[in-house]
């Protein structure tokens, strides 16, 4: 025998790990790194590339956060497009935003968005102008 071992490769030991364990280790790591750079800490632990890369966009000044206030709830911030950004533009960004904030709260609620846009109106509460035209770029209203 020889006075030294033979130690396995890191590839070698990479394909010894099942599917489940290079998923831990990379979501593990992922965190790390989110969590460490000050413009992401705030995102979530299960964030989403969309996530990243819209909170990445506010930073460069390519975007802005809006923060949605419903009666009851608590606050949603939505970000958009900071230039050519329309009210509908905004309300499709809520619409995903909101899907996504129930399912982390792991709530199957069926929405008619529909019915919720027909029935309610966005409001720049700033200056109280309500946002009816989904044309219009939000830049009009004031925001």
């Amino acid at each position: 025998m020889s006075d030294y071992e033979v130690k396995p490769t890191l590839d070698e030991e990479i394909q010894k790990l099942s599917h489940e364990d290079l998923l831990e280790i990379t979501q593990s790591s992922f965190r790390r790194l989110i969590t460490s750079d000050p413009l992401l800490a705030d995102l979530p632990v299960d964030v989403t590339t969309e996530e990243v890369l819209a909170q990445i966009a506010v930073a460069h000044g390519q975007s802005i956060t809006v923060t949605v206030t419903r009666y009851s709830e608590s606050p949603l911030n939505v970000v958009i497009p900071q230039k050519g950004a329309t009210v509908l533009d905004l309300k499709k960004a809520f619409r995903r935003a909101f899907t996504l904030k129930q399912q982390r709260q792991r709530i199957r609620t069926k929405i008619s968005w529909r019915y919720v846009w027909r029935t309610f109106y966005l409001q720049n509460t700033e200056n109280g102008k309500v946002l009816k035209d989904d044309k219009k770029e939000v830049s009009e209203y004031g925001m």
